[in-house]
This record gives C-alpha cells, structure tokens and sequence, in this order.
C-alpha cells in the first residue's frame, strides 16, 4: 500500500506533465491556426545574402559615417566611441579625420569636407589594416 505523501507526490508529477502536454497542444493550435490552413503571400522582409568585409572596409564605413555625422551636425554624433562601435584605434583614426575635415570645411565648405573625409577614412583604415587594435601602435 502507497502511503499518503507518495500519492500526493504522484499526482503533482501527473499534473506537470499534464500542464506541460496542455501547453505544447495550445502553441501548436495557435500555430497551425494562425496560417487558417492556407499558405499566405509572405510580407516579410527577405533575408539580405551574407556579405563578407575586410575590417578596413568594416572600419572605413564606421568612421566615414560618424566623421559626416559630425561634420553634417547629427545629434546622434555625440555619442562615445564604443556606442559608435568603434575599437579605440578606429576612433583615433576617427578624431584626426573629423579635425581634418572641420579645418576643410571651413577652408573650402561642407562638401569638400564629405569628400576629404571619405578619401581620408579609406586611407587610414587601409593603413592600419582595419584598425582593430585597442591600443597605439
């Protein structure tokens, strides 16, 4: 004869297992009868192919796009250089860019300042190979 805590501890696991199996049926219910049985055009946005960067051209992007925010007066361009995503030697390369480019600026004005900044960036990252580092070299 069972005694009475045995019982009782049976009829927990009983009633786990049963929420559980409750559970599974509810979300494939749910799945099954979201699709209303038929196959729906998808309005999903499709998936971009993979693209594969080098890190100069990862960390060109990076310090072209702030060095504009910077020089176009984006409020977001204030932000530190790890919210930036930069490594620490992507914005130093960062900083002598934007210096170069707000000295353009005023010199020759704003667009001469974008252009110098994308020539500038994609110089310095290649040179640096990416500038992945943390520290000076």
């Amino acid at each position: 004869m069972a005694s009475p805590s045995g019982t009782g501890h049976r009829a927990a696991a009983r009633y786990r297992s049963l929420r559980i199996v409750v559970g599974v049926l509810i979300v494939a219910v749910a799945v099954v009868g979201c699709g209303g049985g038929k196959r729906a055009a998808s309005h999903a946005t499709p998936v971009p192919a993979l693209t594969t960067t080098t890190p100069e051209e990862d960390c060109r992007r990076l310090v072209e796009y702030w060095g504009r925010a910077m020089i176009q007066g984006n409020p977001w361009s204030g932000l530190d250089w790890e919210q930036k995503g930069f490594s620490i030697d992507q914005h130093s390369i960062h900083d002598r860019v934007v210096a170069a480019a707000r000295a353009e600026q005023r010199a020759r004005g704003t667009e001469a300042a974008l252009q110098l900044i994308g020539r500038q960036a994609r110089q310095e990252c290649t040179a640096r190979r990416g500038a992945m580092g943390g520290g000076r070299h």
